[in-house]
């Protein structure tokens, strides 16, 4: 548990970012993609918290794919919408990378004994 939450923590601020910016006058699809691309490994890592100890290992390949699509999403956003909500796709690529970070080094690494 003690590794995942710093992750954890990251992705929570960067759920709060995704809210705001649906609040702004930002385009509802910059805000929707980094919410995605933040929400979906959150959720996960959450319910691992709670998952037993010799749960299955398997790569969970959906939670890549919402990730994925949410920075695709804000990247087409910022294509779209101009250049000055660039910083947000580093946010959502931010969340892509943590995503991956995490499964190689926590989520794949045996429990400790």
């Amino acid at each position: 548990m003690v590794r995942t939450l710093p992750f954890i923590v990251v992705l929570l601020a960067l759920l709060i970012t995704g809210t705001w910016l649906l609040t702004t006058p930002t385009p509802p699809m910059i805000g929707g993609g980094l919410m995605l691309a933040a929400a979906a490994p959150f959720v996960f890592m959450i319910s691992s918290l709670n998952a037993p100890a010799d749960a299955a290992r398997r790569h969970p390949v959906m939670i890549s794919v919402l990730c994925g699509f949410g920075a695709v999403v804000t990247m087409f956003g910022v294509h779209r919408f101009g250049d000055q909500h660039q910083w947000v796709l580093w946010l959502a690529l931010l969340a892509l990378c943590l995503w991956m970070v995490w499964q190689r080094y926590v989520w794949r690494r045996p429990p400790p004994s």
